[in-house]
């Protein structure tokens, strides 16, 4: 299991490398829909510039509450508000949110005391997780995932 250092770099390396992804792409590749019931690449970079976020924050939470509820479901709202987000944007202004998104997730988990990583809270489809497990799979993970997911929908 990495460590909470390893884990905060692997996430900004991988924010930067989908961050300039993202910023090489021609507005009609960054807005091309690949099917009709999936995300654009600005779509998807709004999802990508906020769930960061959102998952620091419940890390964080759940570091000073052991047995905290963690997780969201895929309807929830601010989930979709960021996918609408960033659906008009262009990609240098995309690239940023998620250099931004990045950089205040990877401060949140910063100031988790390194003896908080191990607390364990409750995810309603997976079970229980410690603030390691939701950072690796809810975060770094999730952002290589995207980044391959980007990389199909403009086609490269």
């Amino acid at each position: 299991m990495p460590t909470p250092e390893e884990l905060v770099a692997s996430i900004e390396r991988s924010g930067e490398e989908y961050a300039r992804f993202i910023e090489g792409q021609s507005d009609e590749a960054f807005h091309r829909r690949p099917a009709p019931n999936e995300w654009t690449a600005a779509e998807l970079t709004g999802h990508v510039a906020e769930f960061p976020v959102t998952f620091s924050e419940q890390a964080r939470r759940l570091a000073n509450s052991p047995g905290l509820q963690i997780g969201r479901g895929l309807d929830d709202p601010g989930r979709l508000a960021a996918v609408e987000k960033l659906a008009g944007a262009g990609p240098a202004d995309a690239a940023v949110a998620v250099r931004q998104g990045v950089q205040q997730a990877v401060g949140t988990l910063r100031a988790v005391p390194s003896d908080r990583w191990q607390v364990k809270g409750q995810h309603p489809r997976l079970g229980e997780l410690s603030v390691t497990e939701i950072v690796e799979h809810f975060i770094a993970d999730h952002l290589r995932d995207h980044l391959e997911q980007a990389r199909a929908a403009v086609g490269a």
